[in-house]
C-alpha cells in the first residue's frame, strides 16, 4: 500500500532529525493538527497549522516543549487513502522537568504521494499535568 510506504517513510525522516526530508512527504497546502485544532497558549503544540512552514511550526513547538527520551512506533496501517501509526512516546517537558509518558496514535490522509492531513493524539490530559507547574493541576 502506497499510503503504508509513505507514512513509514516520513516517520523515518522524523526520526533521522530529517525535516526537510519529512516535509517532502507533506502537501504544500497540508492540514497540521497537534492533539485538537483550537490553540492554546499553555500547550505549544496544540493547534491547527497549514502546509510547510505550519509544519515546521509544529515540530519547532515539539523541540521547545519537550526532551524526548524515546518515540516508538509499534503499529503501522494504511488503505483507502489513510494511514495510520500508533506507539508510546516519553519526553521530559523542558519548562517543569515533568516525564511525559503516553500512548500515541497518527491519523494521515494521503493524496497523490502526499499527507494532506496530519493529526497527532496522545494522552491531553497527561501532557496538561505534565505542563503545569509542580504543585499545580492543569
Amino acid at each position: 500500500m502506497q499510503e503504508q510506504i509513505i507514512i513509514e517513510n516520513f516517520l523515518a525522516a522524523l526520526k533521522a532529525g530529517d525535516v526537510d526530508g519529512a516535509c517532502a512527504f507533506v502537501a504544500e497546502n497540508a492540514v497540521i493538527i497537534g492533539v485538537r485544532a483550537e490553540p492554546k497558549p499553555s500547550v505549544p503544540p496544540y493547534g491547527a497549522r497549514s502546509g510547510h512552514d505550519g509544519f515546521r511550526t509544529f515540530l519547532a513547538a515539539l523541540g521547545r516543549t519537550f526532551k524526548s527520551q524515546s518515540l516508538t512506533v509499534e503499529h503501522l496501517g494504511a488503505g483507502e487513502g489513510v494511514a495510520f501509526a500508533s506507539g508510546q512516546l516519553d519526553h521530559i517537558v523542558a519548562a517543569t522537568g515533568k516525564r511525559f509518558f503516553s500512548e500515541w496514535v497518527l491519523r494521515c490522509r494521503v493524496r497523490e504521494g502526499k499527507i494532506t492531513h496530519y493529526q497527532f493524539c496522545e494522552d491531553s490530559a497527561r501532557l496538561e499535568d505534565a505542563l503545569s507547574p509542580v504543585g499545580e493541576a492543569a
